[in-house]
């Protein structure tokens, strides 16, 4: 990489004039004033230009010189660097993980439909299913039992932060909280809505990139057949498949997203494809979603400063912070997410992480940030977000239970999903 120089005599009339930056070269300019090429270095301009006060001119330099020799080094090198993770194609289990069993294998003939795992009428008891519900496995199960909301899991540890949300399908279903009346709402949604338990989607644990075709197919073949999709992850790269799916079946620009998360997961050039803290940034670089329909509520900490907000916002994307809810209270702000989802596309899928919460009520999210939601506000918004909008789909995502244990993380994470339940069948109630 060639880089020019500066004089010294221009340097130094620089530094005296106050500006430390204006000596270096065009190159090195640009980089010290890039807000998202210092992102990844955890620096803003603003950061940068306080390090460097007061440093002579060839100290300026070498700072700039390092943070490029820093950049050069981390990119991909042909011949050093291997371009792909060599799988085995020819492997006579290639896609043994996703491959659905025939119902000709059935010992027993049943007719299509939903089918209760329960033993005992007034006990919970029998195989934990979410809500208490039948389940269905096939889809030929959902239209027979004109399941309109099912529930499925997706057991998937990915990427960053604290593992464990591969087993929040298995700990949810054995929790209280998703099933009865929601008191608040003044509705049981187990009474107005038809729901089934899909089951758990496969995923493939030792390359997990070659699992989301599968759960992105899976899911657009559950929202195809009118049923809304109530996806348990699983860790918040399964965004990505479940935005896409709805966007396969609704199509391109009539999806809405609102991401409960205190992350954005709109991180850069990451050296991965896909990732829980880039998901956002591959539905809008892959134009699934635009950016005026991106809605983000409770972003809170340090992975949401100023540059990942502007840079969104200059996309279109609306940006709720934690400190706003704080301050104009939920019920305010919940009224405008509704106004403002008036005006854009009809389909609302609603993706709720858990590091949206404070870690008081959810200590087991996978990558916690203090000072987050209460569930005193998060249970009404969501409510409210589901009866007055068109919600297609709703995502739960990393839980991980290990971290917790106590009962909490899970009974919030399910009170959250039956407070969307509630809001579903008040819409259906008043339609």
């Amino acid at each position: 990489m060639a880089i020019i120089l500066a004089s010294a005599p221009a340097q130094a009339q620089a530094q005296a004039q106050g500006d430390p930056l204006a000596g270096l070269s065009p190159e090195k300019q640009a980089l010290l004033s890039d807000a998202a090429a210092l992102e990844r270095f955890g620096l803003t301009p603003e950061k940068v230009k306080v390090a460097l006060a007061g440093r002579s001119a060839e100290e300026v330099d070498a700072y700039a010189s390092g943070l490029l020799a820093i950049i050069e080094d981390s990119r991909f090198k042909a011949g050093r660097d291997p371009a792909e993770i060599a799988l085995n194609p020819q492997a006579r289990g290639w896609n043994a993980s996703t491959t659905l069993r025939p119902k000709l294998f059935d010992k027993r003939q049943r007719a299509d439909g939903p089918f209760s795992l329960k033993r005992y009428m007034f006990q919970k008891a029998g195989v934990p299913t979410f809500a208490d519900a039948p389940v269905a496995i096939r889809k030929e199960d959902l239209v027979a039992g004109k399941v309109e909301v099912a529930f499925v899991g997706v057991p998937l540890d990915f990427s960053s932060g604290w593992r464990d949300s591969k087993h929040a399908p298995m700990a949810l279903r054995g929790m209280d909280g998703l099933v009865g009346a929601d008191a608040d709402g003044g509705i049981d949604p187990g009474v107005l809505l038809s729901i089934a338990d899909y089951g758990d989607l496969a995923v493939d644990y030792m390359a997990p990139d070659r699992g989301m075709d599968h759960v992105r197919k899976m899911i657009a073949e559950m929202a195809s057949l009118g049923t809304v999709p109530f996806i348990v992850g699983g860790d918040h790269t399964i965004m990505f498949p479940d935005v896409a799916a709805m966007v396969d079946v609704y199509g391109a620009g009539k999806v809405a997203l609102v991401q409960f998360d205190a992350h954005a997961d709109a991180e850069l050039d990451g050296d991965h494809r896909l990732s829980d803290n880039q998901t956002l940034t591959r539905l809008l670089a892959q134009n699934l979603l635009r950016g005026s329909d991106v809605t983000l509520v409770g972003l809170n900490g340090r992975d949401a400063g100023p540059a990942v907000r502007q840079r969104l916002a200059a996309q279109g994307a609306k940006i709720v912070p934690t400190a706003t809810i704080q301050e104009k209270g939920w019920r305010a702000v919940a009224d405008d997410l509704v106004a403002g989802l008036s005006k854009g596309p009809e389909n609302v899928f609603v993706s709720f992480d858990m590091s949206v919460l404070d870690p008081g009520d959810a200590p087991a999210s996978g990558r916690p940030v203090p000072g987050g939601l209460a569930m005193r506000e998060a249970i009404p918004m969501v409510r409210q977000l589901c009866a007055q909008t068109k919600v297609v789909g709703f995502d739960l995502l990393d839980t991980a239970p290990i971290l917790d244990p106590t009962y909490v993380s899970r009974m919030s994470a399910n009170y959250i999903l039956h407070a969307c339940l509630s809001g579903i069948a008040l819409r259906k109630k008043k339609s």
